[in-house]
């Protein structure tokens, strides 16, 4: 698999016969392959996430199917109606589109985390399915709340084996910040997981390579440090 980051919780999932774009809402996207088919998820509406130019890529590449929250039809449906193909889902569900097989799982924040079953691998994208804790900011009901959503939707795929994931690490959460990304790695067999949702704050793969948190797993959490870098994995 050759993977691109291309900026905040967007990449780009390149196979022997299809690409993967996760995210996108702005940054440079990678030439695209025009005789592989090309499948583009957006996990929810947040401006962070998804983006109207997504359904411009329609008109430069041959086969491109759109994957959508349904949240994003009911928040940004005049723009939805520009998509030539798409497949609008909601979570909790499983769907086959061509030979490729979706489970989606109900975000902790809005619309949902994809787990993608394509081409003998298996593909983890978040979206904002995180542990989110704000100290001082939600009450610890709050907290609480988040918390138990987050981990219901990961105890759905427990002890799944997942080929490669993208998992929020967000620097916004001070000393919380790894809460969700060591839950997700100590209750799946993750082979390989990429950070995102930084903000820009590369220096913290770095940080949490090096924590405590992550010692048992840190040789297959990827260092990111900077928008377009490109790893063959």
């Amino acid at each position: 698999m050759k993977i691109t980051y291309i900026h905040h919780s967007s990449f780009c999932v390149e196979l022997e016969n299809s690409i993967l774009l996760f995210d996108y809402f702005k940054g440079e996207l990678p030439k695209f392959d025009t005789n592989k088919k090309l499948y583009v998820f957006a996990s929810h509406f947040h401006e962070d996430h998804f983006d109207k130019c997504i359904f411009d890529i329609q008109n430069v590449h041959p086969d491109v199917t759109y994957i959508l929250s349904k949240d994003i039809k009911r928040h940004r449906s005049k723009y939805i109606k520009a998509a030539k193909n798409s497949v609008i889902v909601n979570f909790d569900e499983n769907i086959s589109i061509d030979d490729m097989k979706i489970k989606t799982l109900e975000s902790s924040d809005i619309g949902v985390a994809f787990l993608i079953e394509i081409e003998g691998k298996v593909i983890y994208h978040a979206g904002d399915l995180n542990w989110w804790h704000w100290e001082g900011e939600n009450s610890n009901e709050e907290n609480k709340y988040a918390e138990n959503k987050f981990k219901d939707g990961i105890d759905k795929i427990k002890g799944l084996d997942i080929d490669l994931a993208f998992v929020p690490l967000d620097p916004r959460q001070g000393d919380f910040y790894y809460l969700g990304f060591n839950y997700f790695m100590e209750n799946t067999n993750t082979k390989v997981a990429f950070p995102m949702h930084m903000w820009g704050d590369f220096s913290l793969c770095k940080t949490f390579k090096s924590s405590e948190y992550a010692k048992d797993y840190k040789d297959r959490v990827i260092e990111i440090s900077k928008d377009n870098q490109v790893f063959d994995i």
